[in-house]
């Protein structure tokens, strides 16, 4: 079962070279864009090695069953109850994003409402199943997208409107002192690793470091295509021309023999997929710490667990329409980069917390 560890790691790599890491490292490609990528792959691979490090010492456990064994009730609780909300955030930001992008390029007749509340449906629906079977449709999505991802980054490398001398020019920019903003946003296309707080109940921590390598590689090549090949294509000055960069990239490239010519289709099909995914995720790993909270075995309740978990979903469903619906794209995605810039020192403090209590128990 280690496999689904870089499936997680997989997803979060890939669905970020279009939402959220982009926005703010093209924003700040003056400012030390470059300076932040290179710091957020050391940073980011040694959290997620010490994490997993960490959970190695909890076989078949997750973070509920950690601090029920660890922490004292007052801290625990509203520990996990934080720690959810910051995972469905996530989620709710990024099936908010993927509206706006459908919105845009493929249904621009429909009221974004509508778009929104499917997307809502599909990722309440499964985010409701039981971790295993949230697993194995992470392997199944990611087996199909990320052979296609490859593709579209290998298309785009290779294309004739790749003009290596932008990135040069770029490349100029890269001994610039970084911004916070920067090194958080590069540093969240690692944090796939972190949904072990839950899928280590599955996963074997321990066969994952065998691999580990994969990690800081796949990591590299990845936020480095994010950032450089539409630089590539647009240029230094003009790529700040654009939202969402990777999409207008998509679009310049055409498959000649393909069954579909333009790029962009197949791209945002994909991207769907993969959002779709992240979102479902994300709301079953901040259900699944919620229900920690309140687990008690040979309670009887009122309904059955699932009702509750639908119940809870629905919320999160209603709230994240409200959200979309209050504010404009702007400030959206000034929202999206304050919570970036908060989630690195609650991701950091959640890696220090599993390390401690890991070295304690073995201590012990």
């Amino acid at each position: 079962m280690s496999r689904y560890f870089y499936y997680l790691v997989i997803m979060s790599m890939s669905l970020n070279i279009v939402i959220n890491v982009p926005m703010v490292l093209v924003q700040e490609r003056f400012n030390g864009a470059i300076m932040s990528i290179l710091i957020s792959i050391p940073v980011g691979s040694f959290l997620a090695y010490f994490f997993t490090k960490g959970m190695t010492r909890y076989k078949s456990k997750g973070l509920p069953e950690i601090f029920s064994e660890e922490l004292p009730k007052y801290i625990s609780k509203p520990y996990l109850l934080f720690l959810g909300m910051m995972w469905v955030l996530s989620g709710a930001f990024a099936v908010i994003s993927f509206s706006y992008i459908i919105k845009l390029y493929l249904m621009p007749e429909m009221d974004v409402r509508v778009i929104t509340g499917l997307l809502i449906a599909t990722v309440i629906y499964g985010a409701a199943r039981q971790t295993k079977s949230v697993l194995f449709l992470t392997e199944i999505i990611i087996i199909i997208t990320f052979p296609m991802v490859a593709f579209i980054m290998f298309k785009a490398v290779t294309s004739d409107f790749f003009h290596p001398i932008h990135v040069l020019r770029g490349l100029h920019f890269t001994w610039q002192w970084p911004n916070y903003s920067s090194i958080c946003a590069a540093t969240y296309l690692f944090t796939g690793y972190i949904n072990l707080v839950i899928a280590n109940r599955y996963i074997e921590s321990a066969k994952v470091l065998r691999f580990f390598w994969l990690v800081p590689v796949l990591g590299t090549l990845i936020i480095m295509s994010t950032f450089f090949i539409p630089m590539g294509f647009f240029g230094l000055e003009a790529i700040g021309d654009f939202v969402y960069p990777w999409l207008f990239t998509a679009d310049t490239l055409t498959m000649e023999f393909g069954f579909i010519e333009r790029v962009s289709f197949f791209f945002l099909l994909v991207f769907l997929l993969l959002s779709i995914l992240f979102g479902i995720v994300t709301w079953h790993i901040g259900l699944e710490l919620i229900k920690g909270i309140f687990a008690k075995k040979g309670k009887r309740r009122l309904l059955p667990q699932r009702a509750y978990s639908f119940m809870f979903l629905a919320a999160v469903g209603a709230g994240t329409l409200v959200l979309g619906e209050s504010v404009n794209q702007r400030e959206f995605f000034l929202i999206v980069r304050y919570w970036l810039n908060f989630r690195l020192p609650v991701e950091a403090l959640l890696v220090l917390t599993i390390l401690f209590l890991s070295l304690r128990r073995k201590n012990t």
